[in-house]
């Protein structure tokens, strides 16, 4: 039998690449921006000049400032539950893989600094309990009412709590810099949040150990990079 010929995919041209450049450009320059100044005083003309592009290139690619930050975000959140899916991967107990993720996030003021700025200052996207960057804290804590593993408040309540817990700890961590005060702030917080839930505090305590340990000493950026 004769296979169909197979279409042959078009090479990028030299305008496509240049697109794809410039779009880079500015959204590395806008996270700089924001990760320094915060999206309210952060300007267009800025963007488009620390990406060393004419003003109004911007709008060749993005509508307003408004969209280039909710793409910056998104990019950054899908970024982050790649590396929240390597910490859990492997992990039932949702106690262990909500405090997995929670490490994740902190580590980031270390790891990728400008990445968990921007997540900071952008945090009010996600204190909707149904917002979709949730989807997998929800996830983590519907298993853990339906498992008996937590005991306390509503759903919706414990969404708030651990977006605000975890948005808190992104920032001092920032202001910390240091990795070995960034784990003992991560250990400390991902306890009291399962504490919070219900959980025994010595049991708590020792899962979130075990969630720092994962977290710190692995490259959970390079590793969910390579299994894309």
């Amino acid at each position: 039998m004769i296979e169909p010929a197979r279409t042959a995919k078009a090479k990028p041209t030299r305008s496509d690449r240049r697109m794809v450049r410039n779009r880079k450009a500015l959204l590395d320059a806008a996270e700089k921006l924001i990760a320094e100044k915060g999206f309210e005083r952060v300007t267009i003309d800025e963007i488009t000049e620390m990406a060393d592009l004419a003003k109004g290139t911007i709008y060749n690619y993005f509508d307003d400032k408004n969209q280039i930050v909710k793409e910056l975000a998104l990019t950054i959140r899908q970024d982050l539950a790649a590396q929240v899916g390597v910490a859990q991967d492997g992990i039932d107990d949702p106690a262990r893989r909500l405090a997995a993720g929670i490490c994740v996030f902190l580590r980031t003021a270390v790891a990728a600094p400008t990445h968990a700025a921007v997540v900071a200052h952008m945090y009010g996207q996600w204190l909707h309990p149904e917002a979709a960057g949730n989807l997998r804290l929800r996830k983590d804590l519907e298993d853990g009412y339906s498992a008996g593993r937590f005991s306390t408040a509503e759903l919706p309540v414990a969404v708030v709590m651990t977006v605000g817990v975890v948005q808190a700890g992104i920032m001092r961590s920032l202001q910390l810099a240091e990795w070995n005060a960034v784990q003992r702030l991560a250990l400390a917080l991902s306890g009291l949040v399962l504490r919070a839930l219900g959980m025994k505090w010595n049991e708590a305590q020792a899962i979130s150990a075990k969630a720092v340990a994962l977290a710190f000493d692995r490259d959970l950026q390079e590793i969910a990079r390579k299994g894309s």
